[in-house]
């Protein structure tokens, strides 16, 4: 009797816990990830050349963590796929203008909104074009002389003479980086693919600007591979363009000075040649005017010291003006004597020819360097010479020699008066 009533409860008892079975094998339902990263931020622009740039951004938050961003460039999806917060952008085409932006994505392929956009130009490839309008120095309209964007004007405080015509300094560098101060007053370094750019022109009238003026040529220093490379560009009588030229010419200048005669002068255009004659020392080709002490003052485009301005800007590095020298400027006779005028007009006029490793023959001994002991430029010994050779016309016999064909009216009387003070 005992067992036939325990049998049902058991019986009973088992089908409860078959029912039931055990929590732990039970399967969870599957979760569904709806939630979309945010955006990525701050997306900006850096290591811009000519065919390529980097792009970098700040990393985007999501619930199940970021899987990587689609860079989408100019409304169509890159098909790199970047898993950090930087990605290089490459085969862009040199002088192009591209807009980009960025989304993130996560492993359930949810896609956040967008960045921000950015829009760059790509650099113009260093290499002289046919033309001038391709070297990316001007703005369109290219006899206004209006630079381009990213290129800086220039000035010095003492400047070549080059038959009373006029001249427009500019720079260019390469997108992010700066010419170096190297704990001298003489040229900074540059960095590759930096460019220098001077173009020569006349007012056709001094006392009225505004007729206009004839634009001759614009000589450009391009540094490729560590190495300056020279080429010019000889402007159309139209004033639309300029074009690439080796060779050298003579262009007949018509225009009326500040006095109101008229001046008729052969304007002398340098062969490629004669650009290595006057910017190589030693069989190394370089720029001339860029000295620091010769930059370090207040030019006509801003109202503070000049080297502290391109510092401020970016485009030098390294440097305080106050421990780099002034070469004098030879025009100021209020600031200067008489004897700091006179060499500094022959630093920049004659050294780049007459110094150890110039130009010119070995047999000529003068050191027109500024920073030269006088006892050691030979000036006074040669004096004579200097101020028979500075006031000839004759082509073999003038000094300089390239870059004048007229007498520098306003400086002869002042190197007379030099040369004489240096005989007291």
């Amino acid at each position: 009797m005992k067992t036939f009533r325990f049998f049902p409860i058991l019986l009973i008892l088992s089908l409860v816990l078959v029912a039931c079975g055990d929590d732990d094998d039970r399967t969870p339902p599957e979760v569904v990830d709806n939630q979309a990263p945010t955006a990525p931020a701050n997306l900006t622009v850096s290591n811009v050349t000519d065919t390529s740039l980097q792009l970098t951004w700040e990393a985007a938050d999501d619930n199940i963590g970021v899987s990587g961003y689609k860079v989408i460039q100019d409304g169509s999806e890159l098909p790199e796929v970047a898993t950090g917060t930087s990605i290089t952008v490459t085969d862009l085409s040199p002088g192009t203008t591209y807009e980009f932006y960025l989304t993130a994505f996560d492993a359930a392929g949810n896609i956040s909104s967008s960045s921000n956009t950015v829009t760059q130009e790509t650099a113009i490839r260093l290499e002289f074009r046919s033309n001038l309008s391709e070297m990316g120095v001007f703005t369109a309209t290219l006899a206004s002389l209006a630079p381009a964007a990213g290129v800086q004007l220039y000035e010095i405080n003492s400047t070549l003479f080059t038959d009373y015509a006029k001249k427009q300094r500019l720079i260019r560098m390469p997108e992010g980086q700066a010419m170096r101060y190297d704990n001298n007053d003489l040229l900074p370094v540059f960095p590759d693919n930096t460019l220098i750019a001077k173009t020569f022109y006349y007012n056709r009238n001094e006392q009225i600007p505004s007729e206009g003026r004839k634009i001759i040529e614009t000589r450009i220093f391009l540094k490729i591979n560590g190495v300056w490379e020279v080429g010019n560009y000889i402007w159309n009588e139209a004033q639309t363009e300029a074009t690439y030229s080796e060779a050298g010419n003579n262009v007949p200048v018509s225009y009326i000075d500040g006095a109101g005669n008229t001046q008729d002068v052969n304007y002398q255009i340098p062969s490629k040649q004669d650009c290595f004659t006057c910017h190589n020392n030693n069989g190394s080709t370089f720029p001339i005017g860029m000295k620091l002490r010769s930059m370090n003052f207040t030019p006509s485009y801003t109202n503070k010291n000049q080297l502290q301005f391109l510092a401020d800007i970016g485009l030098l590095a390294g440097v305080n003006p106050s421990e780099v020298s002034v070469l004098p400027d030879w025009t100021d006779d209020v600031n200067y004597t008489l004897l700091e005028r006179g060499r500094a007009y022959l630093d920049v006029n004659c050294a780049h020819c007459h110094q150890p490793g110039g130009s010119v023959p070995s047999g000529f001994t003068i050191d027109f360097r500024y920073e030269t002991p006088f006892d050691d430029t030979n000036i006074y010994s040669n004096r004579g010479e200097i101020e028979a050779r500075f006031q000839s016309t004759a082509p073999v016999y003038r000094m300089p020699q390239l870059g004048r064909t007229v007498v520098h009216q306003e400086a002869l009387q002042m190197l007379r008066d030099y040369l004489e003070a240096i005989e007291e």
